[in-house]
C-alpha cells in the first residue's frame, strides 16, 4: 500500500450558490445540474456517423441530462451562434480555473471554448481554450469573481450538438508519495458520545510541478492507503515555506460543523433521521444506522454549534459519530459484533495496558419540559418559557467492594435524554464503564478504523478485546496507526490463541 492525497482545489461552496442561465438549452436538458453534474448516459441522437447500433446507446427517456445545445454545429464543427451558458453567484470566489466534463460516454466535446470572469458587470478575465477530448481543464487562476460566461464555439465533430454534463469550479490534484512528506492523521471516537472528536489530517507537499497551489480554507481532501479512503477533510490552514514547498492541516466535517452555530430548539418525537440532517444543514451527506432513523427525540436542544448539537443526539441516542473511512457523517450503534482479529504480527513491541480505577455507580439525569408549571428552573425557546423538572437514573456497581473508593460518574447536561430514554442511556454508560482496561498498541493497518470491535494482541500472551477509540495513524509505505483500545484484557483461550501467538514487529509506540 502507499499513500496518496487526493485535493479539491476548487471554489468551496459555488456549486450551491451557482444560478445558471442558459438561452440555447434544448428543452429536455436542465442546465441547473451543471454544478453537480448530470447523467452520463450514452443518448441516440440523430447526428451523421454518431448511432452505433450496437446497443450502447440509450433512447432518451427522461435520464436527467445537464446540457445540450439546441442547435447542431455545422461541418466544420463550429456554430454560427455559439450557444451561451451564464452561471451568476451571489458570493465571491477564487479558484485555478475550471473542469469541463463533456460527453465522455459518446467522446464528443467541444473543440473551442471562450470563458469570461466577472466580479459585477466588470470583466475580469477572458481566455479561449481548446480541449482535445471529452474532459478539459481551463487553466486559469481569477481570484474573487461571481460571474462566468462560457461561449461554446465548436465541437470536435461536424454536425454536433454542444453537449456538457458537468462544470468543476476547480479542479482535482492527486498528490502520491514522491510529492508527500509528514502524511499523519489523527482519528477518534467517543463509544458514549460524552464529546465528539474532531479528526484532522497534517502533511507537507514537496511538489514536483510549477503550480501555484492556493490551499482556500474548507476546500476538500481526501487521504488514502492505497486504495481505501482513510477520511475526507478540509482544509483549515497552510504555511508556504519554499518554492514547491506547504505544509497544510485539515480537519474533518466535525471540525466544519463547530465553526457553524445552531439554534436552540424544543423537541417532541422529532425523528433522529430528520433532525440529524437539519443539523448537518446539507453540508455533509449523512450515514445513519437503519436502527436509529425513525427513533424520536424529546426535549430541549441548547443553542451553540453544530457539533454540539450532533453531540447531544448522539449520546441521547447510545450511538457514535465519525468519519474515518468515509465521505460522509456516521452515526450508528454499537452491535457487540463478533471482533475482529488483530495478531500479534500486525503489532509493534513496548504495547502497553493501564486499567483505571472501578466505577462504583452511573447516576444520570433525565429531563422534562412543560409549557405549564412553576418556579425558576425553566428555558426560553423562540419565545415561549418552558418549565424544567429533572429525575435521576442510578445504576450501582455490584462488585464494588469495601476497599474501593467512591467513584460516581454523573451525567447532568444530556437535556436530550427524557425520562424514557433514561435507563438505556444509563445501562449503555455503565456497560462502557465497565471495560476498564485501556491498550495502547502501534499496529500495521488493514482498514482498521476508531469504533471498531477487535481482538488485538498483547506480548504477554493475552488478548484485549474491545473498540477502537483513537487512531494515531502515519501514512507513507506502510499504514501504521498508534490506537487506543478500550475493553476487557483477557486470558488466550480458545480462537483467541491464535491471536496472541507470533512475534510483534520491532519498533516502539
Amino acid at each position: 500500500m502507499s499513500v496518496k492525497i487526493v485535493y479539491r482545489d476548487i471554489a468551496a461552496g459555488a456549486d450551491e450558490d451557482a444560478l445558471v442561465t442558459a438561452p440555447g438549452a434544448a428543452d429536455h436538458t436542465d442546465p441547473a445540474l451543471l454544478p453537480f453534474g448530470g447523467s452520463g448516459a450514452a443518448i441516440a441522437t440523430l447526428e451523421p456517423f454518431s448511432w452505433v447500433l450496437d446497443g450502447s446507446r440509450e433512447l432518451l427517456d427522461g435520464q436527467p441530462l445537464a446540457y445540450w445545445s439546441e442547435a447542431m454545429s455545422g461541418p466544420d464543427g463550429r456554430f454560427e451562434t455559439p450557444p451561451e451558458i451564464s452561471i451568476r453567484f451571489d458570493s465571491r470566489y477564487t479558484s485555478p480555473g475550471l473542469l469541463l466534463t463533456f460527453d465522455p460516454a459518446t467522446g464528443d466535446y467541444c473543440s473551442h471554448v471562450t470563458v469570461e470572469w466577472y466580479r459585477g458587470a466588470n470583466l475580469l478575465k477572458k481566455k479561449d481554450f481548446y480541449p482535445a477530448g471529452p474532459e478539459a481543464f481551463c487553466a486559469q487562476t481569477v481570484e474573487a469573481w461571481d460571474g462566468i460566461v462560457l461561449r461554446l464555439r465548436a465541437t470536435g465533430r461536424p454536425y454536433r450538438y454542444a453537449k456538457l454534463q458537468k462544470i468543476l469550479f476547480g479542479v482535482d490534484r492527486t498528490f502520491l508519495r514522491n510529492e508527500l512528506r509528514g502524511v499523519r492523521a489523527t482519528q477518534e471516537v467517543s463509544i458514549i458520545s460524552d464529546q465528539v472528536a474532531v479528526n484532522t489530517l497534517d502533511f507537507t507537499l514537496d511538489s514536483k510541478s510549477d503550480i501555484d497551489y492556493m490551499f482556500q480554507m474548507k476546500q476538500p481532501v481526501s487521504a488514502y492507503d492505497g486504495d481505501r479512503l482513510v477520511g475526507v477533510f478540509y482544509i483549515d490552514g497552510h504555511d508556504h515555506r519554499g518554492k514547491g514547498l506547504w505544509s497544510v492541516s485539515c480537519k474533518d466535517a466535525i471540525g466544519v460543523l463547530d465553526d457553524d452555530p445552531y439554534p436552540a430548539r424544543m423537541l417532541s418525537s422529532e425523528p433522529a433521521r430528520e433532525l440529524l440532517e437539519d443539523v448537518l444543514g446539507g453540508h455533509f451527506r449523512l450515514e445513519l444506522d437503519g436502527a436509529l432513523a425513525a427513533a424520536p427525540l424529546t426535549g430541549y436542544l441548547p443553542g451553540g454549534s453544530r457539533r454540539q448539537a450532533l453531540q447531544q443526539i448522539a449520546f441521547a441516542l447510545c450511538a457514535m459519530v465519525d468519519t474515518s473511512g468515509t465521505d460522509a457523517v456516521r452515526v450508528y450503534k454499537d452491535r457487540e459484533e463478533q471482533p475482529g482479529k488483530i495478531p500479534l504480527q500486525r503489532t509493534y513491541i513496548n504495547g502497553a495496558v493501564d486499567t483505571s480505577a472501578i466505577v462504583t455507580a452511573v447516576q444520570v439525569t433525565s429531563h422534562s419540559y412543560s409549557t405549564s408549571g412553576t418556579g425558576n428552573d425553566t428555558v426560553e425557546v423562540d419565545g415561549v418559557t418552558y418549565y424544567h423538572t429533572a429525575a435521576v437514573t442510578a445504576i450501582t456497581n455490584p462488585n464494588v467492594t469495601a476497599g474501593d473508593k467512591p467513584n460516581v460518574v454523573e451525567v447532568k447536561e444530556a437535556t436530550l435524554v427524557d425520562p424514557g430514554r433514561a435507563a438505556a442511556v444509563a445501562q449503555h454508560l455503565y456497560s462502557y464503564y465497565m471495560k476498564r482496561s485501556v491498550q495502547k498498541v502501534k499496529i500495521v493497518m488493514d482498514g482498521e478504523k476508531p469504533g471498531d470491535h477487535i481482538a488485538a494482541a498483547t506480548p504477554w500472551d493475552t488478548v484485549m478485546d474491545g473498540f477502537i477509540t483513537s487512531m494515531h495513524i502515519t501514512l507513507s509505505g506502510i499504514a501504521a496507526a498508534e490506537c487506543s483500545v478500550v475493553g476487557v484484557d483477557v486470558r488466550a483461550v480458545g480462537g483467541a490463541e491464535e491471536i496472541a501467538s507470533g512475534e510483534v514487529m520491532s519498533g516502539e509506540v
